[in-house]
């Protein structure tokens, strides 16, 4: 692709460069017949010469940008898909019950979990988990096996794929985010 890439820009820059030179001898050409005919003079030659020189320089750098003006395109395009794009949990929502007796316990009921981004990547298959109000625990193991999707499902930043997260027997899916996340676990 980097080979491909830098010989399609060779030959693009060679064309440029050949064509640039070659409309440069011929205006030469027609500027001297027009200077040795006495149509113009010798500085208005010269000054029609430095304002094509100029602007061709000005092209040439121009087209030399083309490559670098797409990735910016396409950047462009996925930062403002990012920003557009809706959230499967919205943060700012009041809907949802509140739970009037809030002791806290924690239940994964056969939880399973993929990333959105990475469809190809289980995090978490029949995940279950109950944590009893007040219990304490500690999450171990090897880098990628579920730790941080494990607390990012509980604070609710992600919805199980499969299966239930339930606080205090109810499914954190219908509780009101903002009241839920303001309580202390």
């Amino acid at each position: 692709s980097s080979i491909k890439r830098a010989n399609l820009f060779s030959i693009f820059f060679s064309i440029t460069n050949s064509v640039m030179f070659f409309s440069l001898a011929a205006l030469f050409r027609l500027g001297a017949y027009l200077v040795n005919q006495q149509k113009i003079t010798f500085e208005d030659l010269l000054l029609c010469f430095n304002c094509i020189v100029f602007g061709a320089q000005s092209v040439g750098q121009t087209a030399s940008l083309a490559p670098d003006y797409r990735k910016a395109v396409d950047s462009a395009e996925k930062i403002v898909e990012l920003l557009n794009r809706q959230p499967a949990i919205d943060n700012s929502s009041r809907d949802g019950d509140e739970i009037s007796n809030f002791g806290g316990g924690l239940e994964f009921v056969n939880v399973n979990f993929i990333y959105p981004n990475r469809p190809e990547s289980i995090v978490l298959k029949n995940f279950k988990l109950k944590i009893s109000p007040g219990q304490r625990i500690a999450l171990v193991g090897t880098s990628g096996c579920g730790k941080s999707t494990t607390i990012q499902l509980v604070e609710r930043f992600y919805d199980p794929t499969i299966g239930q997260l339930l606080i205090d027997s109810k499914d954190i899916r219908s509780l009101n985010l903002q009241w839920y996340r303001s309580q202390s676990m």
